[in-house]
């Protein structure tokens, strides 16, 4: 989602990490899923890809709830 919603945006990974104030190295992992992020940062990216940061909840019954952050 983050490989392309920054292509779609025609931004580089070192465009993306001054917007969110990180460096692109911190880019780089999350967009190979070797960075474990915080709220924090997850809202930092969601603003900067302009998109909206969603929660979930899931329940054993398979119950669903999202919540925007």
């Amino acid at each position: 989602m983050v490989i392309g919603r920054r292509i779609e945006l025609a931004i580089t990974q070192e465009e993306l990490a001054e917007r969110m104030g990180t460096s692109s190295s911190t880019i780089s992992r999350i967009e190979s899923g070797q960075h474990v992020t915080s709220v924090r940062t997850l809202e930092r990216l969601a603003d900067a890809l302009e998109v909206k940061l969603l929660v979930g909840f899931e329940t054993e019954a398979g119950d669903r709830e999202l919540v925007a952050v």
